[in-house]
């Protein structure tokens, strides 16, 4: 993780804390023995939470034939991993401030398509993070944005205009930008170690990690697709990284990229 110096810390504290849930869980399953039962009780731990998964678990996306009435049910149903990935979607979803405003709709867009695209390009076949550190990936730009509610959302807008470098207007306005300040969050809220070097670096041209790579590539095809602003222009006008496009010529396209999202945001509105 990179010392800044200089940034308001603040910027660390405009957001509410994560889900206490979410974080142990995500702590348990980077133990790949992480048992059903153990991963059904921490959810089972906040009854609310619990029930909007339930909820999102219903809901036409996963194409249940018959009603999930129970979080252990739903687990062996869906899987850990799956059901996981619903607990931590959840728990964003409930702790985004400032929901109504343009900006941020559009933040929880790019974030749910970016995990969806990161999840189905990632190369690993075990337990792994990729759907989590998508969504997680921008929440710098959420501090941001609570931080200036109304400058942020034009300086990200002037850098697209302008073919300008997102990450280097933050710097100039905030002493920070969004992918470093992401990491530093995500540190704060005790996450893996894996999740918040994913955020970090996910505009960084050398990054090699599979699972950097799928978040670079969830985040790029996310922008491509029109959902939000994340800084990826100047990296789209090269042309479709490579595996973004592998991923859109061979099994998944915008259109069902889109239905998606859509069936996620419903299902939690």
């Amino acid at each position: 993780m990179p010392l800044l110096t200089g940034i308001d810390r603040r910027l660390l504290t405009r957001l509410p804390a994560f889900s206490p849930v979410a974080i142990r869980l995500l702590s348990v399953l980077a133990d790949e023995h992480a048992s059903f039962r153990e991963v059904a009780r921490l959810i089972e731990l906040d009854p609310v939470l619990a029930g909007e998964a339930l909820r999102l678990a219903n809901s036409g996306l996963f194409g249940r034939r018959f009603e999930v009435r129970s979080v252990m049910t739903a687990v062996a149903i869906l899987g850990v991993g799956k059901l996981s990935q619903i607990v931590v979607t959840v728990a964003l979803w409930r702790g985004l401030p400032r929901r109504t405003a343009p900006f941020a709709r559009e933040w929880w867009r790019h974030s749910i398509a970016a995990a969806l695209l990161a999840r189905r390009s990632s190369k690993d076949a075990g337990m792994d993070f990729a759907y989590t550190a998508a969504l997680l990936h921008g929440i710098g730009q959420l501090a941001l944005f609570e931080n200036a509610p109304r400058d942020y959302p034009n300086l990200v807008e002037r850098a697209r205009i302008s073919g300008l470098n997102l990450l280097m207007l933050e710097c100039d306005v905030f002493n920070v930008d969004h992918a470093s300040l992401a990491g530093l969050i995500l540190e704060s809220w005790g996450l893996p170690e894996t999740l918040c070097e994913a955020a970090t670096k996910h505009h960084d041209a050398d990054a090699d990690s599979p699972l950097v790579l799928s978040v670079q590539t969830g985040c790029a095809g996310a922008e491509h697709a029109g959902f939000g602003r994340c800084g990826c222009h100047e990296r789209l006008a090269a042309g479709l990284p490579g595996p973004l496009a592998e991923l859109l010529a061979n099994d998944y396209s915008l259109d069902a990229l889109l239905t998606e999202v859509n069936q996620i945001e419903c299902s939690l509105a």
